[in-house]
């Protein structure tokens, strides 16, 4: 178990929007680490990759591995994790976490984690894109948003406007959110299924496609404090290699 220093809420929260000077400097080398998955088609096995370069601050990259799976976008997460995604026709999950039963999607995750969720608007993942497009993108989301509640598959209810009252919102884009849920908070970190927890939780959305119909990145970090200073480039290294097109 990893032996927790103290570090005050708000520091960690903090530093997800001062991610610049931190991660900023030539490009570092960390270790790839292959996630198996499972899904529509079934297992499949961890890919092979080579080390890969992120632009952060060295002594981050020292902690730091990149974690992916054979249909997953990529994220940073502490060395030593383990990972594992799911896939399928509404959308990619890839959950980083120190320990737990990652293959079983069936219980929020209460502890530390790194989870990247990937969600097409175009198939069955549209209910996902359009609850977080609800609470964080007002622009012409807002027309596929509608339409999405006009089908009438699930309760207007279940897509509330406006932010979570905790959540500290910082736009880089009219697409591109970095957020801030306090420690105990329900919080935007929630959509990409952490559950309740004393750790607060940072991260990035991002939404990239047509308006009527994009696709959702959706970024979720919860560090121990022990390994708090880590958030910021894990979610700065979001912000520079998230794709900016549907895949």
């Amino acid at each position: 178990m990893l032996k927790l220093r103290s570090l005050s809420c708000a520091a960690l929260i903090c530093a997800a929007f001062t991610l610049t000077p931190f991660a900023a400097g030539a490009a570092q080398t960390v270790p790839f680490v292959g996630c198996a998955s499972d899904g529509q088609q079934g297992p499949v096995a961890a890919p092979k990759g080579q080390p890969k370069a992120v632009a952060i601050n060295p002594a981050a990259a020292k902690g730091l591995a990149w974690y992916q799976a054979q249909y997953s976008a990529g994220a940073l997460a502490p060395r030593g994790w383990k990972c594992f995604s799911f896939y399928g026709s509404s959308g990619v999950t890839l959950t980083i976490a120190p320990s737990g039963k990652l293959d079983d999607a069936s219980q929020p995750i209460a502890g530390p984690a790194v989870v990247l969720a990937d969600d097409s608007g175009g198939t069955s993942g549209r209910f996902d894109v359009a609850k977080v497009a609800a609470r964080v993108f007002a622009g012409p989301e807002k027309a596929f948003v509608a339409s999405v509640i006009a089908e009438g598959v699930e309760p207007k209810e279940n897509f509330p406007a406006g932010p979570y009252p905790a959540d500290k919102l910082t736009y880089k884009t009219a697409t591109l959110v970095a957020f801030a849920t306090p420690a105990g908070k329900d919080g935007l970190g929630a959509a990409a299924g952490l559950g309740a927890s004393p750790l607060p939780v940072v991260g990035l959305a991002k939404l990239v496609g047509p308006a009527d119909g994009p696709d959702l990145y959706l970024l979720a970090v919860r560090l121990p404090a022990a390994q708090a200073d880590l958030a910021a480039a894990i979610v700065a290294a979001a912000e520079a290699t998230l794709p900016n097109s549907s895949q």
